[in-house]
């Protein structure tokens, strides 16, 4: 577990207990931001492998011509 994981189950805890009278969006924020961090690092690693297949795939094309 990551710091954004024990921040938010503290977060709703506090918020299921009356500790804190924060909205649920500002309560869930961690876990909002961790998962937009690895959806981007996600994306950004799908986007190089396919720069890199569709290099491979042309440098195929020119070794055959």
């Amino acid at each position: 577990m990551g710091i954004a994981e024990v921040l938010t189950i503290f977060f709703v805890v506090l918020k299921l207990t009356d500790v804190i009278t924060w909205s649920w969006w500002l309560v869930l924020l961690p876990a909002i931001l961790s998962f937009s961090l690895y959806a981007m690092i996600g994306l950004v690693k799908l986007g190089l492998v396919l720069i890199a297949v569709v290099a491979v795939k042309r440098r195929r094309d020119d070794e055959i011509d």
